[in-house]
């Protein structure tokens, strides 16, 4: 085995512990180091395939730190920790290891963990250079195709949304003496909204000095890349006076200025703003420089010339929003977020790698599934949707592999399995933390092999599937109590999206209420009269537990009970029911955030078979009226422990 480890660790016993079971194994151990500078050095001297990363290292700098950097590099690597706070394991996470190791480890997790490694690198370096060859390929098309500066920016701005975020983008030349700036922007208005912001109106909204963005020396000193982030702790990195002017204008965290020099000796300036934290890293910069050529061309051809400005505020004057294809029709938002989430399914979504949603229930999960199936290119294959949670554990199996005739008692016919009726297209294992160990086995050997086994069948069948998986469960925390397997954690982790809770955007509560009230209004034939700020004001101040189907039922709730012509008004006091829920149940841990959901959802299903007398199925039965099939209507009537009696109380 020719793969290169290098073990950064300061404790020499656990060094060499680990240097003998890599070396057992047939590893090339190419060093071991002590400190973050060791390492460096080892690395630049060996140029390892994965690094050992102990989070506590000797000297001024940590494991986390250092992985940071070597990040940028593309070099796999895996923490090793010994009873970390949870704020240091977060802090860790956010890097994106490729893998966990917690003291004292035995060989066969070290080893496991080591083939997730290179499992996973292999499967993003050939994502990354798959995405980058697109991204050459659209920026060629660009310069080809338009020659409009402010079209061709904006055509920019929005392929590398889902690789560079911003919340704002502004390109522009230095000017020459005596000349106008050429420079303009686009200040992001939705999930692919964009609307377009002159030079002049930067000038009179911030205040600021005329080619003030184009001719300040203090942005970029030395023509090179430069990264400020809100959290810096470096005094030299710090934007001056009259920048921090356009960064609270706009509540700016962070910036990247990317300079691309022109034939001329002209600079044109790539300025991206974020409002989140610590955003740009300079494996962005990386990026750009390895999209420099291409990048190049298309500012050569919008602003080598003498085009001024004034000229392009033609198409600033309508100050619209620009919006091009209905990628996310449906999606109602604009929190940064949720656009971050969507910007990751866009960047995803060609691609066959395996996807990890996460979040609470109620967030969404199965539609992002569902547009990262329609944005792929297997988008005109099946999408198969199945719930771990609700499928009983002993017919698992069958349910996802299939079965031979009289494989066992009542299968009377060969049956199709979900993967099989997945083929060529996506399947979506919604509640994927629900499989038992021996479930979560089977589908490692799927993802890993590609093939699959029928119940009493004797003949493996290849398959040709992509996995999306979601669950609401802290993974991490059922590995820690070995509910869930660490090997398949890392197989479907690959590519992971974290849905916000709707706690953590309010302000799309507005927008999504309004959506849900047409929406009620229409099917139950009643007149929209505007929505009443007493209940707006009493959404905004709820937690909402249950997420966006929660406030989708609430409003349900108040346009069926709602009689006279007048604004919508709430039927329930979220207010009460938020201390209600806080004072009983101690809003502090998972199982209680499920315990809440799981009220809240059989309360509203009482509610509906209330309607019906307790009829599931036919027209305008229940099953019906919650847009479900009968027969999950019935699973989950049993899972929350629905009576007869329970309709009539």
């Amino acid at each position: 085995m020719s793969n290169k480890i290098l073990i950064v660790e300061d404790e020499f016993v656990v060094a060499n512990g680990l240097r003998l079971i890599l070396k057992q194994a047939g590893y090339n151990v190419c060093g071991i180091a002590a400190s973050a500078d060791e390492a460096e050095h080892e690395i630049q001297k060996h140029h390892p395939d994965v690094v050992l990363i102990d989070i506590r290292l000797d000297g001024k700098r940590s494991g986390i730190e250092l992985a940071k950097k070597i990040k940028a590099d593309n070099i796999a690597f895996i923490y090793l920790s010994a009873n970390s706070s949870q704020k240091v394991l977060e802090e860790a996470k956010e890097t994106e290891p490729y893998g966990f190791l917690v003291k004292p480890f035995r060989e066969k997790d070290v080893l496991v963990a080591l083939d997730i490694a290179f499992y996973r690198h292999k499967h993003i370096m050939e994502a990354k250079l798959r995405q980058e060859q697109f991204l050459k390929n659209q920026l060629v098309d660009i310069r080809n195709e338009i020659g409009d500066a402010v079209q061709g920016i904006l055509k920019i701005t929005k392929l590398l949304q889902s690789h560079i975020p911003n919340d704002l983008l502004i390109s522009g030349r230095r000017p020459h003496k005596g000349e106008t700036c050429t420079g303009f922007g686009y200040l992001r208005t939705g999930a692919d909204e964009y609307q377009v912001i002159g030079n002049d109106e930067l000038i009179e909204i911030v205040g600021l000095t005329s080619n003030f963005f184009f001719e300040n020396e203090n942005l970029s000193p030395d023509g090179n890349a430069y990264i400020y982030n809100s959290n810096t702790t470096n005094s030299h990195e710090e934007p001056d006076a009259l920048h921090k002017k356009l960064f609270d204008h706009f509540k700016i965290e962070s910036n990247l200025i990317f300079p691309v020099a022109l034939n001329n000796g002209n600079l044109v300036n790539y300025f991206f703003y974020s409002r989140q934290r610590g955003v740009y890293m300079q494996d962005h910069i990386a990026l750009l420089n390895r999209l420099k050529t291409h990048l190049k061309e298309i500012t050569e051809k919008f602003f080598g010339g003498k085009t001024m400005l004034r000229q392009n505020d033609e198409h600033h004057a309508e100050s619209v929003s620009q919006v091009e294809g209905p990628e996310f029709e449906n999606i109602i938002g604009k929190h940064p977020l949720l656009l971050a989430a969507l910007d990751l399914v866009k960047q995803v979504a060609p691609y066959n790698t395996s996807v990890l949603i996460l979040g609470e229930s109620g967030t969404g999960k199965e539609r992002i599934a569902e547009y990262i199936h329609l944005l792929s290119n297997r988008k005109a294959g099946p999408f198969v949707k199945v719930n771990c949670g609700t499928i009983p554990s002993s017919l698992v199996e069958s349910e996802l592999f299939g079965h031979e005739k009289g494989a066992f008692t009542g299968a009377t016919e060969k049956r199709k399995g979900k993967f099989e009726q997945a083929n060529g297209g996506t399947i979506f294992l919604d509640e994927v933390g629900e499989l038992t160990l021996e479930m979560q086995v089977k589908l490692l050997r799927v993802l890993q092999e590609k093939e699959i086994d029928s119940v009493g069948g004797s003949a493996t069948r290849k398959i040709d599937v992509r996995v999306v998986a979601a669950t609401n469960r802290n993974l991490e925390k059922e590995i820690s109590t070995g509910n869930f397997r660490l090997d398949l954690y890392y197989r479907l982790n690959i590519f992971p999206i974290t849905l916000p809770p709707l706690r953590q955007r309010k302000s799309d509560i507005d927008a999504l209420a309004l959506y849900f009230v047409h929406k009620f209004c229409k099917e139950f034939n009643k007149e929209f009269m505007g929505i009443a700020q007493t209940m707006l004001s009493e959404m905004h101040a709820y937690d909402w537990p249950g997420n966006i189907r929660e406030l989708e039922n609430v409003i349900e709730r108040s346009v069926i009970l709602h009689s006279d012509k007048s604004e919508l008004s709430l039927k329930q006091n979220l207010t009460d029911k938020t201390n209600q829920l806080s004072q009983n149940f101690k809003l502090t841990t998972y199982e209680d955030v499920k315990h809440i959901q799981q009220e809240t959802e059989r309360k509203y299903i009482i509610s509906i078979l209330k309607k019906t007398d307790g009829r599931i199925r036919g027209a305008n039965g229940a099953a019906e009226l919650l847009d479900i099939k009968p027969t999950t209507l019935e699973s989950k009537i049993a899972k929350l422990g629905i009576k007869r009696e329970d309709l009539t109380n």
